[in-house]
């Protein structure tokens, strides 16, 4: 009798410290599932695996619902700190002002180093180095720049002070994209202790004072991408681009920075070429006689409007398999697949000018080869949106297109 009332009493609190329990149940970090969220991109952006995420919700595939809400991670419970005694600071002699532009809290981080949070309230962003800055390109978000940096979301976010990875940025804000406590470590800014100096929005734009650092335009390679297409998209040529950066072939990897205009201490281009207007494609100096033909063959389709769309040059038609020359010597800065055009190659000339080969066959010639007048660089075909082989050709002038008829030997 005496065994089981033991019993009895041991299940009973075992029972009350059950019940106490489920007062205690964990707490998770949640998130609600937005348009173009997968597991992939959520665990890369709250630091935990796939596994850990469809474990937490009993997920068996890879699916989500848009208004969904994960368990994310447990939350950590929080631990009040035992309060200390507060010892009186030693009277050190005055310092002269240094670093502090605007009085900010004094707080640090465990390593004794400020937050850099903290920081920027130092820290200038038009004082810093150009390597500590990005400037934002259409498309991008916090995500890819982070990734493209070397860093992760969570040091982006705190170095500009951003609240969250759903903060909105525009094409052309400023981010800083290293740890500014790094350069400030190691810079001191005198500055009398009156003096303020405003950081700008993402909207503002720094005059060029005696002490402000221009931020200068600098371009971050991403993926597919060529010298030929930064440059088309930057209203440059490929020369200007490689002569700007130094570059001593036409070879790009993915997060390398290119500058867009000059950097500050560099040459700028020896002469400034302004925009080509009508006028100066109609003029007599901008048109060439030294030509050759890039095939023999029947003019099919003439430059202008088609179809009530430009047509951007003219279409010489030919049986498959006939040979394509350059119409003059250069440099080929394109040669692949683009849409509709199919096989392309597009070669860069003097003053600016480019030529254009689309639909071919067979491309015969690379990105970066030096190519001479009457060189074979392809073979006729049908590629892209064509009806029947031909070499569609086209003539540009920085980048402008004009009627192939005034520079081709072409029966008038």
């Amino acid at each position: 009798m005496h065994r089981i009332k033991t019993i009895v009493l041991i299940a009973f609190v075992v029972c009350l410290m059950g019940v106490s329990g489920l007062g205690a149940a964990v707490k998770y970090q949640t998130h609600k599932v937005r348009k173009g969220d997968t597991l992939y991109d959520l665990s890369k952006r709250y630091g935990v695996t796939v596994n850990e995420i469809k474990k937490l919700n009993s997920l068996s595939g890879s699916r989500l619902s848009i208004g969904q809400n994960l368990k994310i991670k447990p939350l950590k419970k929080e631990t009040k700190p035992t309060p200390k005694k507060e010892k009186k600071p030693k009277e050190t002699p005055p310092k002269p002002p240094e670093q502090v532009i605007t009085p900010a809290d004094t707080s640090t981080t465990d390593s004794g180093t400020p937050p850099a949070s903290e920081t920027l309230k130092k820290v200038n962003p038009a004082a810093l180095p150009q390597d500590y800055l990005h400037t934002v390109k259409a498309k991008e978000n916090l995500y890819r720049i982070s990734l493209n940096a070397g860093i992760t979301i969570k040091e982006l976010l705190a170095y500009n002070g951003f609240a969250d990875e759903h903060v909105m940025i525009k094409p052309g804000q400023v981010l800083i994209i290293k740890d500014p406590s790094a350069f400030a470590s190691t810079t001191t800014v005198p500055a009398p202790a009156t003096v303020t100096t405003p950081t700008p929005g993402p909207d503002q734009t720094l005059s060029a004072g005696p002490d402000s650092v221009l931020i200068e335009k600098v371009y971050i390679v991403q993926r597919k991408d060529t010298l030929f297409k930064i440059a088309r998209e930057n209203n440059m040529t490929v020369e200007e681009l490689k002569r700007l950066n130094n570059l001593s072939s036409n070879a790009l990897k993915v997060g390398q920075k290119l500058y867009i205009t000059a950097p500050k201490g560099k040459p700028k281009p020896e002469k400034v070429t302004p925009l080509v207007t009508e006028e100066d494609l109609k003029a007599k100096s901008k048109i060439r006689s030294d030509l050759i033909m890039p095939i023999d063959g029947k003019v099919l389709s003439e430059y202008g409007i088609r179809n009530g769309r430009p047509h951007k040059g003219i279409d010489l038609g030919s049986p498959a398999g006939i040979p394509i020359y350059a119409v003059l010597d250069g440099t080929v800065v394109y040669s692949g697949l683009q849409g509709n055009y199919g096989n392309v190659v597009v070669i860069e000339h003097p003053d600016f000018v480019m030529t254009v080969y689309a639909h071919n066959e067979k491309n015969l010639v690379s990105v970066g080869e030096t190519v001479k007048q009457g060189q074979v660089i392809a073979t006729v075909g049908s590629t892209g949106n064509a009806t029947c082989s031909h070499c569609h050709f086209e003539y540009r002038i920085k980048g402008k297109a004009i009627n192939p008829r005034k520079v081709l030997p072409l029966g008038k």
